[in-house]
């Protein structure tokens, strides 16, 4: 009976060393780590927490494909959930995971029916309904006095701006707002093609006028940033 015994625990034992025989992350083995007394307080502040956090990274979802990801490290996580379950944890453990699955599924499910109210009630979706907003608290109460100013400074100091820079804000504008461009079709036009209808026969005398008058005031540009430019040489090259 006694070499039973002694068999039997033998076996568990070696059982026991093909299972636990690992080590931890912090170099203690498994089965020692499983062994040490956890209280309440552990499991809820630190073991729950650990395992909560890992849970979230899973929930979160794969990032974009430039993202390498959530890196969740097995060891800790298998080592944390092994001890919870050894130390008669094991209840709370499955509680806290169906309660949190279900408060991320709850979550989930409100964001589900902001996106459904938006697109199937506003015919419109949280993007579009987010940059109205922006125009009309934002934009709108500024974009007379924006336009006046661009205008002033494309007739009456031409690049004193780079045009990339007024190109880019006519651009965007007219992405937050199309409508903008139907009260200001003329500013628009010259940087966003199709603002204004085809052009007819008896407006090309007109068209031809203003391509001179702008090719004339680039040439009167040229000429002064060129003897602007001269002098300077000049009084750099002047001995003091």
């Amino acid at each position: 009976m006694g070499m039973a015994m002694k068999e039997m625990a033998g076996g568990s034992v070696e059982g026991a060393r093909c299972n636990l025989s690992s080590k931890s992350t912090d170099g203690i083995p498994r089965r020692l780590l499983a062994l040490t007394s956890m209280t309440n307080e552990d499991y809820c502040n630190t073991y729950w927490p650990q395992l909560r956090s890992a849970i979230d990274k899973l929930l979160e979802g794969p990032p974009p494909p430039h993202h390498l990801g959530p890196v969740i490290e097995f060891e800790p996580m298998y080592s944390a959930a092994y001890k919870c379950v050894c130390q008669q944890h094991s209840e709370a453990l499955f509680n806290d995971l169906m309660s949190h699955i279900q408060t991320h599924f709850v979550r989930v499910a409100l964001q589900l029916q902001n996106k459904v109210y938006v697109s199937t009630k506003l015919s419109s979706n949280l993007r579009t309904e987010l940059q109205t907003l922006f125009c009309r608290t934002v934009i709108d109460p500024v974009i007379d006095n924006l336009l006046a100013i661009v205008k002033q400074t494309t007739e009456m100091t031409p690049f004193s701006v780079a045009p990339h820079v007024i190109a880019s804000v006519i651009k965007n504008l007219h992405k937050l707002n199309p409508n903008y461009s139907l009260k200001y079709p003329q500013m628009f036009a010259g940087y966003i093609p199709g603002i204004l209808p085809a052009m007819r026969e008896h407006e090309l005398s007109s068209y031809i006028d203003e391509t001179r008058q702008l090719q004339a005031t680039l040439r009167q540009f040229w000429i002064t940033s060129n003897a602007q430019g001269r002098k300077r040489c000049l009084d750099e090259e002047m001995p003091s």
